[in-house]
């Protein structure tokens, strides 16, 4: 099957199952067949056995999570039937289905396959439990810093812990390495590095930009903005000195520095994808999925060598390294109605333990993520495995920035933020309206405000 190249991340997952980067880091990788660490009888008491319980994922996932109960035989071993269930990719779809179901006394999941945006909205309408006791005791020690710093952010609420993650990706610097070297330049290292490649590459008689990003509302600019405002030590739903900083950076390498293509207020990642595959673009920040799609059957004509998408740390700007970008994660959590909630738990137990997300990182990409366990069991020379890893050596990964009602708020910042862009307003009425409504959001409940 060919891929397009306007495919996004999940879609080039749901065609390809793992992704050519997943597909390499399990071709790489010992066996799963030599879960043997895994395949000892998992002393589930009697009780709990031929129970089934209803694990909601993606149908991107499925494949892959399928692969991991098959290989280490999870079912006959323990004697609880795994039932997959597919789950909405939208978060409005699944916020909906489950609040009727919890407000109904049960559940469509067990088990809960789910993304940032949910883990917040979720966990303050109080539909997940905590998690702690069923965590295996050297899990603190097996994430790597930047994980168990997301976690206590983002995964933690009242003191307990109701989501440990296992999809774990930031947003990546990719340049075209041989350009950098035919002009002989190095990579933008500082903000101040990359204002200044507007003067080295931009050509705008030909459509080449030094740089472009996906940024239109809905989906996308939030990331850019989160991304920029870490950068600049800070959180942009603070609305602090560092947001204004960031729109302010934003804003010249569009209109001053000559820098970024200001068509990227519309651009999905698609488009942004497309430009950098017809050579219009020198760098840009894009999430791994890229790597796998510029490896991909439907771009080999292009993929003539490995400088054509290079990877270097992203620039520091004024909040220092450890703040060059962020991840963001999907993790499992159980839901407090869940028809099976004690034989899911004893699952649950599983699925987080150290031999079991080895065991799956080997299945694929969405399982992949900076577990010591996972890194030490992965191919060093694989070029996602290979990123991670330098990303958490340099200790550029930050918190994402997080808000408690965080749909809610990003599309506020999004609507202002793009006004101040497109010289629809100035940067500090821009301000100015994003703390009044930040603040009116704030008075709101987060069920009320989730289905609205």
């Amino acid at each position: 099957m060919s891929i397009s190249r306007k495919l996004s991340r999940r879609d080039f997952l749901k065609v390809t199952g793992a992704g050519v980067a997943g597909a390499a880091i399990a071709a790489s990788a010992p066996g799963i067949a030599a879960a043997s660490a895994v395949s000892k009888p998992f002393g589930v008491p009697m009780l709990l056995q031929n129970k089934t319980i209803n694990v909601g994922i993606l149908q991107s996932a499925h494949d892959q999570m399928q692969a991991l109960l098959d290989s280490t035989g999870y079912s006959k071993q323990s004697g609880i039937d795994v039932n997959l269930v597919i789950r909405s990719d939208t978060k409005e779809t699944e916020f909906a289905k489950i609040t009727s179901a919890v407000q109904a006394g049960t559940s469509p999941y067990d088990v809960l396959d789910f993304e940032d945006e949910l883990a917040t909205t979720l966990s303050r309408a109080g539909y997940f439990v905590g998690v702690d006791d069923l965590l295996p005791k050297d899990i603190w020690d097996d994430l790597s810093p930047a994980m168990t710093a997301y976690t206590k952010v983002w995964s933690t609420l009242n003191g307990e812990t109701f989501r440990i993650v296992h999809n774990w990706e930031m947003p990546i610097f990719w340049y075209r390495k041989d350009w950098f070297d035919a002009k002989g330049v190095a990579v933008p290292k500082t903000w101040e590095d990359v204002a200044g490649m507007g003067k080295v590459f931009t050509d705008s008689s030909t459509g080449v930009w030094a740089t472009e990003d996906g940024l239109m509302k809905g989906a996308f600019l939030n990331v850019y903005l989160a991304w920029i405002t870490l950068q600049a030590g800070g959180n942009p739903f603070d609305v602090g000195d560092a947001y204004k900083t960031a729109l302010q950076y934003i804003y010249d390498l569009m209109h001053s520095d000559n820098t970024m293509n200001p068509a990227s207020l519309q651009n999905s990642y698609d488009q942004q994808n497309a430009d950098y595959f017809a050579d219009k673009v020198a760098f840009m920040r894009q999430w791994p999925y890229f790597g796998g799609l510029a490896r991909s059957d439907a771009n080999k004509a292009w993929w003539t060598t490995e400088d054509k998408a290079a990877i270097a740390l992203p620039p520091v700007g004024p909040g220092g390294v450890g703040g060059s970008t962020y991840a963001a994660a999907w993790g499992w959590g159980l839901i407090k109605t869940a028809p099976n909630l004690d034989a899911a738990k004893e699952f649950y137990s599983w699925l987080v333990s150290t031999d079991t997300a080895v065991a799956a990182s080997k299945t694929g990409e969405w399982f992949f993520n900076a577990r010591k366990s996972v890194l030490a069991a992965s191919d060093p020379t694989n070029w996602l495995v290979k990123q991670v890893q330098m990303y958490t050596d340099a200790g550029a990964i930050g918190v994402r920035p997080f808000h408690p009602q965080f749909v809610e708020a990003l599309t506020i910042l999004e609507d202002n933020a793009s006004a101040y862009f497109t010289d629809q307003a100035n940067l500090d009425d821009t301000l100015s309206a994003t703390k009044d409504q930040l603040a009116a959001l704030g008075s709101a409940t987060p069920e009320a405000t989730a289905s609205s």
